[in-house]
C-alpha cells in the first residue's frame, strides 16, 4: 500500500463520527426522549414584559443540601389465604412471630417493629352449573385473604437489607415502601435557607454593583424551602431494542410468553442546577433540601415611570 493510500485511510478514519463510541457510555438511558435534532436552550432566560422590566429587578439564589438519613422505615405485607378468617389469622400470626423473632435475634429492638392490620377480604371462584339445561358460571365464596403490614425502623440501608433478607427466608416478599427520615431536617432547612440568601446576596453584589453606580434598594423577597425524599428521586424509562421474529401469518390461538426484562429504574438523585450544590455524586439514597430565595430590587426606571405627565398634573 502506498504512502498516499495510507494517509487517505487515516484521514477517513479521523473524520468518522464519534457517536457510536461515545453512545456506549450513556447507558440504557442514552437518547431517551431526545431526537437527533434536539436543541438545548443555553441561557434559560425568558424575555421580560416591559412593565416588569421597568418596575423591578429580581435576583435569585438557590442552595441544595443533602442529608444522610438517620432512620429508614421498611413496610412489608404479611398475607395468608384460608377457608375461614380464623385460619388466616393463625397463619399471619405465626409468620409475624417467626419473623419478629429473627429480627430481634439480629439486634432489632421490639419497639422498632409495629403491626398494622389492613384487612380480611373474601375470595371468590366460579363454578360451572347447569341451570335450565344451560352451563352457567356461578360465583361462590372460596375463602379469605388477610393482610397485616409490618413497619420496621432501621438505621441505614445495610440494616434494611439484612432485615429484608430475613423476611425472604420467612417467605415474606411483598415490600410496600421504603421511607427515609432524618432528625436533622429542621436544622438543615435553616442552613439551606441561609446558603440561598448568601448566594442571592453575592449575585446582587456582582451584578448590580458592576452595572449600576448606586445599588437599587431592596423592596421585597420570596422564599421557598422544599424537601425531596429518596423515593421521589428514582427514575424509570423505556428504551428497548427487542429482537423479534414474525411469520407472514398469525396464529391467534397460541398464547405468547415473553422473557423477563429488568426494570430500567435507578436512583438518579436530584440535579437542581442551583448556586450551592453537593460536590458528590448521588451514589446512595439521601434526602435533598432545596431552598430558593428571590430578591426584588427597585428598577432605576421605576421612579421615572411614576412621575406624572404634563396632562396628569
Amino acid at each position: 500500500m502506498s504512502l498516499t493510500k495510507i494517509s487517505v485511510l487515516f484521514v477517513g478514519l479521523a473524520l468518522l463520527p464519534l457517536t457510536p463510541a461515545t453512545a456506549q457510555l450513556s447507558g440504557s438511558r442514552g437518547a431517551v426522549g431526545a431526537g437527533s435534532d434536539q436543541t438545548h436552550e443555553s441561557s434559560g432566560l425568558a424575555q421580560l414584559d416591559p412593565e416588569v422590566a421597568q418596575g423591578y429587578i429580581t435576583i435569585e439564589g438557590q442552595a441544595e443540601l443533602r442529608v444522610k438519613p438517620t432512620e429508614i422505615r421498611v413496610v412489608l405485607a404479611v398475607t395468608a389465604e384460608g377457608k375461614t378468617p380464623s385460619e388466616c389469622t393463625r397463619k399471619v400470626t405465626e409468620t409475624i412471630k417467626s419473623l419478629t423473632a429473627a429480627w430481634m435475634e439480629a439486634g432489632i429492638a421490639q419497639e422498632s417493629i409495629v403491626e398494622d392490620f389492613i384487612a380480611v377480604l373474601p375470595r371468590y371462584e366460579f363454578d360451572i352449573e347447569k341451570i335450565r339445561d344451560q352451563d352457567v358460571a356461578v360465583e361462590k365464596k372460596a375463602g379469605y385473604l388477610m393482610q397485616t403490614n409490618l413497619h420496621l425502623a432501621v438505621k441505614n440501608d445495610v440494616k434494611a437489607m439484612e432485615a429484608i433478607n430475613l423476611a425472604f427466608e420467612k417467605d415474606v416478599a411483598d415490600i410496600i415502601a421504603f421511607d427515609y427520615w432524618s432528625k436533622e431536617l429542621d436544622e438543615m432547612k435553616i442552613k439551606a435557607r441561609a446558603e440561598a440568601v448568601k448566594a442571592a446576596q453575592a449575585k446582587s453584589v456582582t451584578l448590580l454593583g458592576a452595572l449600576f453606580e448606586q445599588q437599587p434598594p431592596l423592596i421585597n423577597l420570596q422564599e421557598s424551602t422544599r424537601t425531596f425524599y429518596p423515593e421521589s428521586l428514582y427514575e424509570s424509562f423505556t428504551n428497548s431494542n427487542d429482537a423479534a421474529y414474525e411469520t407472514s401469518w398469525s396464529r391467534r390461538d397460541i398464547p405468547v410468553v415473553r422473557t423477563f426484562r429488568p426494570k430500567n429504574t435507578y436512583y438518579r438523585g436530584l440535579y437542581p442546577d442551583g448556586d450551592v450544590q453537593s460536590k458528590e455524586l448521588p451514589m446512595q439514597s439521601e434526602i435533598s433540601i432545596v431552598s430558593t430565595v428571590r430578591l426584588y430590587f427597585e428598577s432605576p426606571a421605576a421612579k421615572e415611570r411614576a412621575k406624572p405627565t404634563k396632562g396628569e398634573q
